[in-house]
């Protein structure tokens, strides 16, 4: 199945960001702040991405009716931002993080927010795909990925092609790894949002 490429306009930046919206960028990122400015733990291939444009894109994406349901997961979901802003959107969202020290974070913020997003400790790959020997091998190639935990979606109760938009913050040099597992294991329909620094949003749907 190929990826189509859902082109997302550059006046997405002049969308208003809601009050709440707002509100939920504002406390995480005085929550980074603060958890990093207290702490000595090596938070390994932690960059807190744009939340403002990723919240322009999620409404983006909501005012056109893309998705084909209400299914979000972020990808290496680190303080959790974007699936907290999804919640925001009304998606049912999760998030799924390697580093256990993350998802405590995400976990108090999406409390201190009263926002029910849940995060999980593991790996995003799943592990019943007919290809996920070759998923392994890009995955080698990608630092703090993991194919050796057991399938976290059967923790979270959601299959990896019941959701209808994934997240991610691909470091430069990654893109191609997280459009692969996408490609793989998401159902026709579904959507990839990924953050590209200065190249901004960049939206594929499997087909």
């Amino acid at each position: 199945m190929p990826l189509q490429t859902i082109i997302i306009p550059d006046h997405i930046t002049s969308l208003p960001n809601a009050s709440r919206a707002k509100d939920i960028i504002d406390r995480a990122h005085q929550h980074i702040n603060s958890y990093t400015a207290t702490t000595n733990a090596v938070i390994h291939n932690f960059v807190h991405c744009d939340f403002e444009l990723v919240n322009q894109a999620l409404t983006w994406i909501q005012d056109n009716h893309i998705l084909t349901g209400n299914n979000f997961c972020e990808l290496g979901s680190g303080f959790g931002v974007a699936a907290l802003l999804a919640t925001h959107h009304g998606l049912n969202a999760v998030g799924i993080e390697i580093e256990p020290i993350l998802v405590d974070q995400a976990t108090n913020l999406a409390a201190s927010l009263d926002l029910a997003t849940t995060f999980y400790n593991g790996s995003f790959i799943p592990r019943n795909v007919s290809d996920l020997q070759d998923i392994q091998q890009a995955a080698a190639e990608v630092e703090h990925v993991s194919t050796l935990e057991d399938d976290i979606y059967d923790e979270i109760g959601i299959t990896f092609d019941e959701f209808d938009l994934f997240f991610a913050f691909p470091w430069p040099g990654e893109e191609h790894f997280f459009e692969s597992v996408f490609h793989a294991c998401a159902a026709d329909g579904a959507c990839l949002l990924t953050y590209q620094g200065r190249n901004g949003m960049h939206l594929t749907r499997q087909l």
